[in-house]
């Protein structure tokens, strides 16, 4: 058997070479494509958790094998519901594992309910709840949404009876406001004069509109169509219940499709802010930090204008280029599923040879995220590496997690961890020192490890090893 440091190094040499073997091997690639084939067809909990193929292959791809059984629990973490006392179990955990896994595989409720009557057993809570929210059906608000609508275009009617000009339009707030709609004008600026409204309006509407028929009846029938596509997300706004799979291909087309009816009436970022399912597609689409939804609305506005001219999408092209790539961002969390998976695979299958080399591995990919020596005490496979690395004895895997996170403090640097060439050097030594201990393998490092009395430092070994690897 080759040395620790050898079997690594061959697969670490030319890692993407040695990922995509992995990948192209026939069992690798049937659960990949399988994957692929039937993720986004998942609709909810039940789905995801009832596909025994695919709910493994993602288990599996997050490292979490081990509970694989444990669908119960697991169904948990996906849903990510508060308790009694309002604490969520994947919060709780200490293992990012579990927070990963229900980042990658979000079955969490976006948007309030609009079926729900909000309720409570304080009446004079009750008698707020009920003035800030009538207690009407979705039928019902539907219902007088058309309503307002055909009393608009009755008054479109009779003020172009009346003879009304342009100035006549920027008079009245009513009929201002449905030209603004109808020409895609946003609302009307308080410090706008009457002037400044005159020039916007007419940049934008035929000032024979009132006065030709035919022209009357076509702006007429644009003002419905905007109307009844803003209904759905006026009246009926997105919202997305537990155990809905978010990145469902049926629920992103739903979302994208949403933010279309919606985009209309955006103008400003603090449009998109005030709408929850909004801001998750633009957060999604530009990148912005997953906290986003949780800042001050201001923050939120000020990151999304650092980004986004959100004028521009009233321009259909930039809309439709935005929504492509929230879809494009939403279907990168498959690909890093399946990327995950392989990485795994392939330190398992190094493991089966050598459990040295799937440690080394799984340290050299992990390690430079470690912000803290807890953060190795918490993942036993870091651990080892880094008890293994520093000579400490296994009786100090007994002691207190303090004094263990202290002893790791003074034996090295956590940060030099994200420098390549001392992560390098660092698992480096961890491999010689793990063959000295499992005696693994017989090499000249490990002889010298093992020879009576050689009192050799570990170092000094490393250097010799390095020249038996022709200086690597």
């Amino acid at each position: 058997m080759l040395s620790t440091f050898t079997d690594y190094r061959s697969i670490t040499a030319n890692l993407q070479k040695s990922l995509s073997r992995t990948a192209s091997e026939p069992a690798s690639k049937n659960e990949i494509k399988y994957f692929q084939d039937h993720i986004g067809q998942i609709k909810t909990v039940d789905d995801f958790l009832g596909n025994n193929r695919l709910y493994t292959f993602a288990m599996k791809a997050f490292g979490l094998d081990d509970m694989i059984y444990a669908k119960g629990f697991m169904r948990k973490v996906l849903l990510g519901e508060a308790d009694a006392n309002g604490r969520v179990l994947v919060t709780r955990l200490q293992d990012e594992r579990y927070r990963d896994f229900a980042a990658a595989f979000n079955f969490r409720t976006l948007g309030d309910d609009p079926s729900r009557i909000e309720h409570s057993d304080d009446p004079e809570i009750q008698d707020i709840l009920d003035k800030m929210a009538p207690k009407q059906s979705l039928a019902e608000k539907r219902a007088a949404y058309d309503t307002q609508t055909q009393s608009s275009v009755k008054y479109i009617q009779d003020m172009s009876e009346a003879g009304v000009d342009l100035n006549d339009v920027v008079k009245d707030s009513k009929l201002s406001e449905i030209v603004r709609t109808t020409v895609g004008l946003p609302p009307a600026s308080e410090y706008d004069d009457a002037w400044t409204k005159k020039e916007q309006i007419q940049s934008k509407l035929d000032p024979d509109t009132f006065k030709d028929p035919y022209k009357l009846s076509t702006f007429i029938s644009k003002f419905i169509e905007i109307r009844y596509e803003g209904r759905n997300s006026v009246v009926d706004p997105y919202f997305r219940p537990t155990g809905t799979y978010a990145d469902s291909d049926a629920e992103l087309e739903k979302q994208s499709q949403y933010f279309r009816d919606k985009a209309s009436a955006v103008h400003a970022a603090k449009d998109i802010v005030a709408d929850p399912a909004l801001t998750d597609v633009v957060v999604a689409a530009l990148g912005l930090p997953a906290d986003t939804s949780a800042r001050r609305p201001d923050e939120q506005a000020k990151l999304i204008d650092k980004k986004l001219d959100v004028a521009s999408l009233q321009d259909p092209k930039k809309l439709s280029q935005l929504l492509d790539r929230f879809k494009d961002a939403r279907h990168a969390s498959r690909t890093a599923t399946v990327d995950a998976y392989v990485q795994k695979t392939l330190e398992t299958e190094a493991g089966n040879e050598n459990e040295g080399v799937r440690l080394a591995l799984y340290f050299r990919r992990k390690a430079p995220t470690v912000t803290s020596a807890y953060g190795f005490l918490a993942d036993p496979a870091l651990a080892e590496v880094v008890r293994t690395t520093l000579g400490l004895p296994p009786e100090a895997a007994k002691s207190s997690i303090d004094g263990q996170a202290s002893l790791i403090n003074r034996k090295f640097n956590i940060a030099s961890l994200k420098d390549p060439a001392k992560l390098d050097q660092f698992i480096k030594r961890f491999t010689i020192l793990w063959d000295a201990k499992n005696d693994t393998a017989s090499t000249p490092a490990l002889s010298l490890l093992n020879g009576s009395g050689s009192g050799l430092d570990p170092d000094v070994i490393l250097k010799l090893q390095g020249i038996r690897q022709g200086g690597r």
